[in-house]
């Protein structure tokens, strides 16, 4: 039986926790892969600064995870935050669960409204940080360069500079504006289509499975998720998608005569994309199964 459930909150810190801390695991597997790589391509073709090339992946394989859990302690625990304080004014998440074990659909609007929304309002926090700073680089830019026009002798310098700068406080102040609109009108669109393929893949190929049990009233903890069944319908999602800009890419490039150079690149994006995407989400799956026992699960509370 399907019921259609939806996320009214999620538990901040187990969430922040655990997306953390599965960051931080992948960002060490990757480190080692790359580490792996990296000592072959210096045994088959060794340089002198081979030992320089292997200390900066020796050294990625603690920074990496480290950096990935700090940035993933932000990240998620703003995401969690956000979504909890928007879900009383725009409805959070749906899902359509079979047996509360197997997602079945995602209704389409809800998502996509909540998830562009989360979005913006996370472009706008970066844009309020960053865009300020980016304004006071272009004031000394400018300042730097009308110093340097003098001493090259250069007459009439003023206008160019100070419209430079100018730009810069009324650029940054449009950024702040219009990047968060851009930014949710592009995520819902996103998201949108997201949540159509997979209503539409669904059925075909099977949902997530995942295994929950209940906290307290309401209030549920995933203790397993299926990796072979997230991989799977991951990666279908991921080669429509690489179908979708795969035809694109072939159309331009047959445009330009280059049609045989598209279809390479068509079939690389279906193909690549489904198979890189089934080890990335079926390796997640694996991580977060092993972690949940030693730090505990996602809790949400599902109406």
């Amino acid at each position: 039986m399907v019921e259609i459930k939806e996320i009214k909150s999620i538990e901040i810190v187990p969430y922040t926790l655990m997306t953390s801390s599965v960051s931080a695991v992948w960002a060490f597997i990757y480190a080692i892969f790359t580490l792996i790589i990296g000592l072959a391509t210096v045994a088959v073709t060794p340089t002198e600064s081979s030992g320089i090339i292997i200390s900066v992946y020796v050294a990625s394989i603690v920074s990496s995870p480290v950096s990935s859990f700090v940035l993933g302690i932000i990240q998620s625990f703003l995401f969690a935050l956000i979504y909890n304080l928007l879900v009383p004014r725009l409805g959070g998440i749906q899902l359509g669960l079979e047996d509360l074990s197997k997602i079945n659909s995602i209704p389409v609007v809800p998502f996509a409204l909540i998830t562009s929304a989360i979005t913006a309002i996370m472009a706008l926090i970066l844009a309020l940080i960053f865009v300020p700073l980016f304004a006071a680089y272009m004031v000394a830019i400018s300042q730097i360069y009308t110093q340097y026009l003098q001493t090259m002798g250069t007459t009439n310098i003023t206008a160019l500079p100070a419209g430079f700068g100018a730009f810069g406080v009324i650029g940054s102040i449009l950024l702040i504006i219009i990047a968060p609109i851009v930014v949710f009108i592009i995520s819902f669109i996103v998201s949108a289509i997201l949540a159509l393929i997979y209503n539409v893949l669904a059925p075909m190929i099977g949902g997530i499975k995942l295994e929950f049990a209940m906290v307290k009233e309401q209030v549920y903890e995933i203790l397993s998720i299926a990796p072979v069944q997230l991989a799977l319908i991951a990666a279908s999602i991921i080669a429509v998608i690489g179908l979708i800009v795969g035809i694109i890419v072939l159309i331009i490039s047959a445009i330009y005569g280059q049609a045989l150079l598209g279809v390479i690149f068509l079939v690389a994006f279906i193909i690549g994309g489904f198979i890189g995407g089934f080890i990335v989400y079926a390796i997640l799956a694996l991580i977060y199964n092993f972690l949940r026992p030693r730090i505990g699960g996602v809790k949400l509370e599902l109406v």
